[in-house]
């Protein structure tokens, strides 16, 4: 089998589908996935019989991956929700994630270590999301006591959709506390957490920094975004307009970003006259860093996962799958959270790699780009062919996901993704520039923010033609 990943991967998933399509019970599929264990194990020298029972088992792992995704422990906090409960009550738990603010309003993750109900204490579990009044600054790792309200996330969205409280769902959140404006946090102040993720969150604040110092307002939210992910700093007119022209990827960290780290990285060590393998032993780490210093999106874990897998292949001197790698990356994915597969933006990252990967070099021997002589007309043949490959396999998503059809996607990203391209490595310059050399600061600003300027412009000139977005509602 050529791709073996690639069978592992679809069969697992549909397990997932199945779970999630039929509520049953996790007995049958655990009984069945041991007999097939068992097959598999005895059948290990016949191959179609091995084969057909590995595929049983995976098949069979996927529906209780998802089934125990969702189960609850007695004493999970969406447990202590009753039906018409309109009391308050205390939760002591630990910040998981920097708060978000918006508005008058901060939110942040809460990992729940014990609730107070009617002057009762209960250990508890699980997390939630805190919405809070006003701007607060707490940072992970820190224990919080907390009084307010718990409900669950609200169900609404279009008919026939998945809900917003089934988008929390997929996050592992069931509750949401409201804290009570007139009963301040108590802040226990010890420093808890995973060390390598609070280092990270220190990280990315330092980074953060060091963006707005030198670039505020438009240019350092979009440019934040591009090199941590973070949109908080992103006007909705901004972010509107990408969606309308399909460039709206640029603003996520992707696997662009983790190459391009990738690259620096690896230039970096080679610079330094290190061995293959002290480089890659090295750069592995870092990606990893990088990874959580953006938040661990979708995109981000399935670009880190290629990446060290292509870096590890370039150490064996053996040349790395694209197939095999996206399906190893997927698996781990959905390994550690299977309903992710339900998520659009997980959706839209595997589509999209696995449609530049399929249908581009198939494109590029049809239209036979390789004749052209030209190096720069070339290149830019072979720049629309990512883009037409991309769009081919992402456009149906877009329209059922959020009901537009984008017909200047293809050109858009023509000139957008070469200047996200230019933005990316003038603002890790920046920040680089920002630590080491902070006269030359100044210089990649001035840079990136011209760049901005003309990714905006062009951006807003082609949603303005005629037809350039049909909406599909």
């Amino acid at each position: 089998m050529r791709h073996p990943l690639v069978v592992l991967a679809i069969i697992f998933s549909l397990g997932i589908i199945l779970a999630d399509k039929i509520r049953i019970s996790p007995f049958w599929p655990g009984l069945l996935a041991v007999l097939f264990l068992a097959l598999t194990l005895a059948s290990a020298k016949k191959t179609i019989f091995f084969e057909f029972s590995l595929c049983c088992l995976i098949f069979l792992i996927g529906v209780l991956a998802l089934r125990n995704y969702y189960y609850l422990p007695k004493c999970h906090v969406a447990k202590f929700i009753y039906h018409k409960n309109s009391g308050s009550c205390s939760v002591k738990g630990c910040v998981l994630s920097p708060p978000v603010i918006k508005g008058r309003r901060s939110s942040f993750i809460l990992q729940v270590k014990e609730i107070q109900l009617d002057n009762v204490s209960y250990n508890a579990c699980g997390s939630l999301l805190v919405y809070i009044k006003g701007m607060k600054e707490f940072s992970y790792g820190q224990e919080l006591i907390l009084k307010g309200k718990l409900n669950r996330p609200f169900v609404f969205g279009r008919q026939g959709k998945k809900s917003y409280r089934d988008y929390f769902y997929r996050q592992g959140i069931y509750v949401i506390l409201h804290v009570d404006p007139v009963s301040p946090p108590i802040n226990l102040g010890e420093a808890r957490g995973f060390k390598l993720k609070r280092f990270a969150f220190c990280l990315k604040g330092k980074i953060e920094g060091l963006i707005f110092q030198y670039l505020p307002g438009l240019s350092g939210g979009i440019l934040d975004a591009m090199i941590l992910g973070e949109k908080k700093n992103i006007p909705a007119l901004v972010y509107s307009s990408m969606i309308k022209s399909g460039t709206v990827h640029i603003l996520v960290v992707s696997g662009f970003n983790v190459g391009i780290v990738a690259f620096i990285i690896m230039s970096i060590l080679k610079l330094m006259r290190m061995t293959r393998r002290l480089r890659v032993l090295i750069a592995a780490p870092l990606l990893i860093l990088y990874c959580l210093v953006t938040g661990s999106s979708c995109p981000v874990v399935r670009a880190t996962v290629m990446a060290i897998v292509f870096i590890l292949s370039y150490l064996l001197k053996r040349e790395a799958d694209i197939y095999n790698s996206l399906s190893l990356s997927a698996l781990f994915i959905l390994g550690f959270n299977p309903a992710q597969l339900f998520d659009v933006g997980f959706q839209l990252s595997f589509v999209s790699v696995f449609s530049i990967a399929y249908l581009y070099p198939r494109l590029k021997a049809l239209l036979r780009i390789d004749v052209v002589k030209l190096v720069y007309f070339k290149f830019l043949l072979e720049a629309g062919l990512v883009s037409v490959a991309s769009w081919l396999g992402t456009f149906l998503f877009i329209a059922y996901y959020f009901r537009l059809f984008s017909t200047v996607t293809v050109i858009a990203n023509l000139f957008i993704v070469p200047l996200a391209t230019l933005i990316t490595l003038t603002g890790f310059g920046l920040v680089i520039a920002a630590l080491f050399c902070p006269g030359l600061a100044h210089l990649f600003a001035c840079a990136s923010e011209l760049l901005v300027s003309l990714l905006l412009r062009i951006n807003a000139f082609l949603i303005s033609l005629p037809f350039a977005c049909i909406s599909l509602s």
